[in-house]
């Protein structure tokens, strides 16, 4: 199957001087926004990340995300050959109404999947919709890998133009699941020269939704970007829940943090 990314359609990249598509949050319990409740910071580089939450007037959480100190771009673990270390960041329990049960920042030396472009350093960022032991039980080695780790979903599950990153038998990833990237890229062509900024891969296992997973350069990242746009988003969900429909990410620089964020979460039913 030809993957080959081709152009992207509803980014909308926008000058860090224009910040008004943004709410940034501020830390909870620092006189910052109304409603932002953080999980625990977990150490990153040489800094630290942690998930938040924020909620409206009634309770309801409206986005979720991950922000990194500055310094978690530095002193990341490195060698000559490639590391690949993955910090488990635990979301607020007012996290509970989305669809989200935790996160992972992965943290890529020297990337991966260099057929796609993103054999470069980079963040992945795991929202996964799976429990903890059900994606640490994804191996190779557990009963029952061969056909699960061979089951898709339904293609009303998956978002129109992604499709699987290679065959999920030999591509799907221990510890994560089944990787599917946006066809309708063109940004990260390696054979026209590009590498990977940013994208958004959507994740399942065993025929089911696992994750959605913002991938960024380090290098992209550093430039402290201001970047939003709409999801593109699947036909269906397997279970009832709130679901982003917008994906941001930006610098503040009050709070010297990057925030990678999935917002205007919207509760869909299981069909």
């Amino acid at each position: 199957m030809d993957i080959r990314p081709r152009a992207r359609h509803l980014a909308v990249i926008v000058s860090a001087a224009v910040l008004g598509l943004f709410v940034t949050p501020a830390p909870a319990g620092a006189g910052g926004v109304s409603g932002l409740v953080e999980g625990p910071a977990h150490p990153v580089g040489a800094g630290n990340a942690r998930t938040y939450v924020t909620v409206d007037e009634a309770g309801t959480p409206a986005t979720i995300g991950v922000r990194l100190d500055a310094a978690a771009l530095d002193d990341l673990p490195g060698a000559l050959l490639p590391v690949t270390e993955a910090y488990v960041l635990e979301l607020p329990e007012e996290a509970a109404a989305t669809a989200f049960d935790h996160v992972t920042v992965d943290w890529n030396s020297h990337g991966h999947d260099p057929q796609h472009g993103f054999d470069v350093p980079h963040f992945d960022v795991h929202f996964y919709l799976l429990d903890r032991p059900t994606v640490e039980s994804i191996h190779p080695f557990a009963p029952g890998y061969i056909p699960a780790a061979a089951r898709v979903p339904d293609p009303r599950y998956v978002p129109e133009g992604y499709a699987p990153s290679g065959d999920p038998l030999t591509s799907t990833v221990a510890g994560m699941g089944l990787h599917w990237v946006d066809t309708t890229e063109a940004e990260h062509d390696p054979a026209a020269g590009h590498h990977l900024t940013e994208t958004v891969l959507y994740g399942t296992w065993d025929g089911r939704q696992a994750f959605i997973e913002p991938m960024l350069s380090r290098e992209w990242l550093a430039t402290r970007p201001a970047h939003h746009e709409e999801l593109r988003l699947p036909e269906a969900y397997q279970r009832e829940g709130l679901y982003p429909t917008t994906y941001s990410v930006w610098w503040d620089e009050a709070s010297q943090t990057y925030t990678v964020e999935l917002g205007g979460l919207t509760m869909r039913e299981a069909s």
